[in-house]
């Protein structure tokens, strides 16, 4: 052969060499078992009194909620827990599939209408008593709602951390004295300013002795930057968790409960703030984000996880307002069938993200491709053999469509930004 045509066959053979990927192993090892799955963590949501229960009742059903927190957000700084507002939250509780685990959070916030708030520690068992008498079985109380906003934000600089911390105590006695099982969770620090996780650190060091469930919030954007920039904040989860059990154990840190076990929980989490914005809320990068960032905040043993938000705030939630299903219902749709204990799995390319659930002989293994191009998949689960698989993109949510299916096969194709549920059994013997 000439080299010029040598050269040119040869760089032809790069080309198509180039063009095909080889296939990401996922590793499953079915008797490697971590913690079990907790409805608390893997369908937990903050609710609102104006959110249309009862108009997406049917939808609800596939996906019921495990956990619960009222009134959700800034509502909290802005109204009190009265009989009417704790009265409308039990009546949607009844039009509800299932009896989720429910966190309330007392009034901490003096809000901005000049009207006197309901924000004493007599007001909080006041809403301790309220809530038993219409027949709501709370098992948390959080004290307020992203206090670290508070002077940065909302322009009252008299609330530091440690005045936070004083008011918490107060709160925090008078909830327990009304109803000794309560666990009081806080500070409930936002995710959208830096300086959150310091003044979470300030309150440990202060009141490290009262708080049994440590609580933050993750919402890593302003819904902006690439796809790709923003499914990598599903680092958040590790991270703050790592963090606050680091800062929980150290004893310099930590002076007056680093002996005590308590939980650790994060009460709101999305990809972005900006409820106004349906970029990274209401589209596949953002359901895909939310799906992870469950997984992870389970997976490392977090008590509680709030999604925010359950249904229709602006473009927060699995519904929006006139009924239809986002990507992010798929998402904990998906998420709503695990049942069982997490089991090791892993995937040796870090755009695929790997999980895998085990019950009995059954596994399901949730793979998750970040990548904007479809990826080859070989999954090794030892006995365990695919059965079947059910996926979701962003054309399925947008079609309202049925979940897409995949051949019963170890090897398979993952559609591009697309979260896929396989099923896998062990043969009889």
């Amino acid at each position: 052969m000439r080299p010029r045509l040598l050269r040119l066959a040869l760089s032809l053979a790069a080309l198509a060499f180039a063009g095909v990927s080889s296939a990401v192993t996922v590793t499953v090892r079915p008797d490697r078992e971590g913690p079990a799955v907790r409805p608390s963590t893997m369908a937990g949501y903050n609710f609102g009194n104006w959110m249309p229960v009862a108009e997406v009742r049917d939808s609800l059903k596939e996906v019921p909620p495990g956990a619960l927190r009222f009134p959700a957000g800034n509502a909290g700084d802005e109204s009190n827990l009265d009989a009417a507002v704790l009265g409308t939250f039990a009546a949607a509780l009844t039009l509800m599939p299932g009896q989720p685990e429910l966190m309330v959070q007392t009034r901490v916030f003096q809000g901005r209408d000049g009207r006197p708030a309901a924000n004493a520690p007599e007001d909080a068992a006041a809403a301790v008593k309220l809530a038993r008498e219409r027949g709501l079985n709370v098992t948390y109380w959080e004290i307020g709602n992203e206090p670290d906003l508070y002077g940065p934000v909302r322009g009252d600089t008299s609330w530091t951390a440690e005045r936070y911390c004083d008011v918490f105590r107060a709160q925090a006695a008078a909830v327990r004295r009304e109803q000794p099982s309560a666990k009081i969770a806080g500070p409930a620090v936002s995710g959208a300013v830096p300086g959150a996780m310091k003044f979470l650190d300030t309150f440990v060091e202060r009141c490290g002795d009262v708080v049994d469930l440590l609580t933050w919030h993750i919402y890593p954007t302003e819904g902006d930057g690439s796809d790709a920039a923003a499914l990598t904040t599903v680092r958040e989860a590790d991270r703050t968790l790592a963090h606050a059990r680091a800062v929980w154990a150290d004893p310099k840190r930590n002076p007056k409960g680093h002996t005590r076990t308590i939980e650790f929980g994060v009460t709101e989490y999305g990809l972005s703030w900006r409820t106004e914005r349906p970029r990274f809320l209401s589209d596949q990068t953002g359901a895909l984000w939310a799906m992870e960032t469950t997984l992870r905040l389970a997976k490392g043993g977090a008590a509680v996880a709030h999604y925010f938000a359950y249904l229709a705030t602006g473009f927060h939630g699995l519904i929006d307002n006139g009924g239809g299903p986002r990507p992010t219902f798929y998402a904990f749709r998906l998420l709503s069938d695990l049942k069982g204990r997490f089991v090791d799995a892993a995937s040796d390319n870090t755009g695929i993200w790997a999980h895998a659930v085990r019950d009995g002989d059954t596994v399901n293994l949730v793979l998750i491709n970040s990548h904007a191009t479809r990826q080859t998949v070989q999954v090794d689960a030892g006995a365990f053999a695919v059965r079947g698989a059910r996926w979701f993109d962003a054309a399925i949510a947008e079609q309202e469509a049925e979940y897409g299916t995949l051949p019963a096969k170890p090897q398979l194709v993952l559609p591009a930004r697309s979260a896929t549920v396989v099923t896998l059994t062990r043969p009889a013997p």
